[in-house]
């Protein structure tokens, strides 16, 4: 993806989202964030930032947690939070802590440095495994090579966890992307369970924890 490929298909997901109903009392406000911070961070983390990466974080601000729809390992739908860095601040904040997490679990740094954080998947980091290329992902393999995944705050980040390389969210970001932004999930989900997704319901609770109890169902 090229990077006016990158900054177009952004654009077009924030557009999307708002169209679903966010954004409808802040409007969409710039980051603000240049490439001068972008390469600094890199520079500081010794990584190399994704271009799609790169186009997010010089796109709009999200100061909420964004529930969706999405799939899990098994090929379930369901009803998910995440929140996303769209600042090189946050982003700088979460590896460092990450990294001293890591390091308190007794790994070295060639076992977590290719790990990037790049929001919380609910309660849990979610990174960015810049060591997996992306096109040796396969979005059927039941997670074995997705890209995105997440790291628990209540599990031990041992030997095991760490060849797994933790729990397996998304196969990349795009497709995260396509199903927060764009809602691409939402017809099989409403399909399997007989209710209507909406921006209201996917902020309300009781929806979240009970849309498969008969008294979601459409009539």
């Amino acid at each position: 993806m090229t990077q006016q490929e990158a900054k177009d298909y952004v654009e077009g997901a924030f557009q999307a989202l708002k169209d679903r109903g966010w954004f409808l009392k802040t409007g969409l406000v710039p980051t603000g964030v240049t490439d001068r911070e972008i390469a600094e961070f890199e520079a500081e983390s010794e990584l190399k930032l994704p271009t799609l990466l790169k186009a997010f974080l010089k796109s709009y601000r999200m100061d909420f947690d964004l529930w969706g729809i999405i799939h899990e390992v098994d090929f379930d739908t369901r009803p998910w939070p995440i929140s996303l860095n769209t600042s090189v601040k946050e982003l700088r904040i979460n590896w460092a802590v990450f990294r001293e997490i890591a390091a308190d679990y007794g790994a070295a740094p060639e076992q977590y440095g290719h790990f990037l954080p790049i929001g919380m998947w609910d309660s849990e980091f979610l990174v960015w495994d810049l060591s997996r290329r992306e096109d040796q992902v396969d979005a059927e393999d039941w997670g074995e090579s997705w890209a995105l995944r997440s790291f628990p705050h209540d599990e031990a980040w041992d030997k095991e966890f760490w060849e797994e390389g933790g729990e397996p969210c998304a196969p990349n970001f795009k497709d995260l992307l396509d199903w927060y932004f764009y809602g691409t999930l939402i017809p099989e989900f409403e399909e399997d369970y007989q209710v209507r997704v909406t921006y209201e319901r996917l902020n309300s609770y009781d929806f979240l924890w009970h849309y498969f109890e008969d008294r979601w169902k459409e009539p």
